[in-house]
C-alpha cells in the first residue's frame, strides 16, 4: 500500500512538473511589445524566435565589421 502511494505521488509530481515546463514554453512563444526608437513603427510585437533571429543576424553584421577592421588594421601595421 505505501508503494501504491509513493508511485502515485511520484506520478502527481512528474505531471505536475510537465505541466509547468508546458506552460513556461508556451509563454516563452508568445509575443510581447517592444520599443524602437528610430523606426517608423515605434511600437512593435515581436515573438522570441524572431528577436532571437534579429539579435543572430546582428551579431553576424557585427562579427563581419570587425574582421574586416582587424585585417585593415594587420595590413596597416605590415606597410
Amino acid at each position: 500500500m505505501a508503494i501504491q502511494n509513493t508511485n502515485q505521488q511520484a506520478q502527481n509530481e512528474n505531471a505536475a512538473v510537465a505541466d509547468v515546463t508546458s506552460k513556461s514554453y508556451e509563454t516563452s512563444l508568445q509575443t510581447r511589445q517592444t520599443y524602437h526608437e528610430m523606426s517608423d513603427i515605434p511600437v512593435q510585437d515581436v515573438s522570441d524566435l524572431a528577436e532571437l533571429e534579429m539579435n543572430l543576424k546582428t551579431l553576424n553584421d557585427l562579427q563581419n565589421r570587425l574582421s574586416f577592421v582587424m585585417r585593415e588594421v594587420r595590413y596597416l601595421m605590415k606597410v
